[in-house]
């Protein structure tokens, strides 16, 4: 078959194109890591400013992460308050449903 030849002169040829290129890949040298070469890159104004907000932003992360998940405190007072009726008087439960009235509104 005539494709057959075709196809196979292809391929030879093609082999041979492949092997040249290879072999000048193997001849250009290659320059070792840190050999003369420089790079440098500089931030702008607002990448500075993010950069600096990235460092408040871990400290502040980190101060959080530092706190306890339960304010012990809190949870006493609440309980003080529970204990002494605080809740469950008249002036108490007005404000609180007037907070409530409002964050509805």
């Amino acid at each position: 078959m005539q494709i057959n030849k075709i196809s196979q002169a292809m391929q030879s040829e093609l082999r041979k194109v492949d092997g040249t290129a290879r072999k000048q890949e193997k001849e250009q040298p290659v320059a070792k890591a840190g050999a003369g070469i420089t790079d440098r890159s500089e931030l702008s104004a607002d990448g500075m400013k993010q950069r600096e907000v990235k460092g408040e932003m871990q400290i502040i992360s980190s101060m959080v992460r530092a706190q306890p998940d339960i304010r012990t405190e809190k949870i006493a007072e609440a309980r003080s308050n529970i204990s002494m009726g605080v809740y469950n008087t008249a002036d108490f439960t007005d404000k609180l449903a007037s907070k409530l009235a409002s964050a509805l509104a």
